[in-house]
């Protein structure tokens, strides 16, 4: 994935968050959902902290479900 689109994936989901959630990004802090979305714009490593946790989220959530629902996701 190029940075460009994972910047585009990031910010589109970030922008469903209603903007008075609140996100932790480790040791950098407490920001507001806007705050994060200028981050990740940027390219700040704050903002490429968060984009590479977003995407490893989205990777393993079909593995979470698996677990959840008793099943295993298939390989592919």
């Amino acid at each position: 994935m190029g940075e460009d689109y994972v910047k585009e994936l990031v910010i589109a989901r970030l922008r469903t968050i209603p903007p008075n959630i609140g996100f932790s990004v480790g040791s950098h802090g407490d920001f507001t959902r806007d705050e994060i979305i200028n981050q990740v714009s940027k390219g700040t490593d704050i903002g490429k902290e968060f984009a590479a946790i977003e995407i490893k989220m989205l990777i393993d959530t079909p593995k979470l479900v698996g677990r959840l629902s008793g099943k295993t996701p298939s390989s592919h």
